[in-house]
C-alpha cells in the first residue's frame, strides 16, 4: 500500500594620619576598588555577551545558544563553506559532523558564516528512555540526529507514488519508513498506519525525529519527519522531490516511535 500525498493547501574616603600622603588603608582600599571595578566591568561584559546571545537565539539568528555549548569547536564557518566541504577538509563525513553538532545544527544545509563547528568526529548519543509497551517515548539527541542525517542524505530524490527506495523514488510514507529502517527501526508502511501505531505527542512536546501527520480532509493523507524550528523532511507529492521545508499550515497531529 502507499499514500497519495496531497500538496499543501493552504541582554567617603577615610582620612589618614598624614594629610599629605595616603595611609596604608587608603592605598589598600584604592587597590581593592580598582580590582572590584575591573571585576564589575568583566561581569557586565560577560552578562552583555550572554544577553546578546539570548536575543540572537530569540530572533532566530543562531541555531542554538552560544553560551550553552560545551564542546570544543575547532572550525569557524567561512563564506562558501558547506558541511560537506568542511568534512572533506577534516577527513570525515558530513553525516558524522551533523551528528556531532546536532545541538547547534537544525539542518545540514543551514550553516552560517562565523558559526562554530566541532570537527573532532562522531559522538555517542544519549540513550532514549523507555515508555509504555517498551517503545521509546523520547527522541535522544543521538538517535534523532542520525534519523535526520539519513533523511537529508535523500534530498533531491523524486517523488514516486508507491515508491519506498532511492532507486525507484519515494512517496511520503515510503520515505519515512525507509529513513527509520536505515536507523534500525521498523515502522508501518502507510501514513495512516504510522499515525495509528505511533505514540501521540502534543505540539508543545514535538521534537526532531517525530512524525508530522497531515489530515486536512479528515483522514491522514501525508506524513513528514520533523526536523526542528518548524521545518520537516518530506517527499511531498507528484512533481516534487525529497526536501527540507516548512510545516504545512493545515490540520495535523504528531507521533513518536
Amino acid at each position: 500500500m502507499s499514500d497519495n500525498c496531497t500538496p499543501r493547501t493552504g541582554s567617603h574616603q577615610r582620612q589618614g594620619r598624614h594629610r599629605g600622603s595616603p595611609s596604608r588603608t587608603e592605598t589598600s582600599q584604592s587597590r581593592f576598588g580598582a580590582t572590584a571595578g575591573r571585576h564589575r566591568a568583566e561581569v557586565v561584559r560577560r552578562t552583555s555577551r550572554r544577553a546578546l546571545a539570548t536575543v540572537a537565539v530569540a530572533l532566530g539568528l543562531t541555531a542554538s545558544p552560544a553560551f550553552a555549548a560545551t564542546a570544543v569547536a575547532d572550525y569557524t564557518v567561512r563564506a562558501g563553506d558547506t558541511l560537506g566541504t568542511i568534512a572533506d577538509r577534516h577527513g570525515t563525513t558530513w553525516q558524522a559532523l551533523y551528528r556531532r553538532n546536532s545541538d547547534t545544527l537544525s539542518s545540514p544545509h543551514q550553516i552560517y558564516v562565523g558559526q562554530q563547528i566541532d570537527v573532532r568526529g562522531g559522538g555517542a548519543g544519549q540513550h532514549s528512555a523507555s515508555g509504555s509497551g517498551g517503545r521509546s517515548t523520547t527522541s535522544s539527541a543521538g538517535s534523532s540526529a542520525g534519523l535526520l542525517a539519513e533523511a537529508a542524505a535523500l534530498e533531491g530524490i523524486a517523488y514516486n507514488y508507491g515508491g519506498d527506495s532511492p532507486a525507484e523514488g519515494f512517496d511520503c510514507s515510503g520515505f519515512t519508513s525507509y529513513v527509520f529502517a536505515q536507523t534500525g527501526k521498523t515502522i508501518p508502511r502507510t501514513s495512516g498506519a504510522q499515525a495509528a501505531a505511533a505514540d501521540s505527542v502534543s505540539a508543545s512536546d514535538l521534537r526532531p525525529g517525530d512524525l508530522v501527520f497531515y489530515h486536512p480532509y479528515g483522514d491522514v493523507s501525508h506524513v513528514a519527519i520533523y526536523a526542528g524550528n518548524g521545518m520537516v523532511w518530506e517527499s511531498p507529492g507528484t512533481g516534487d522531490t525529497v526536501q527540507y521545508a516548512p510545516i504545512w499550515d493545515v490540520a495535523r497531529s504528531y507521533g513518536r516511535f
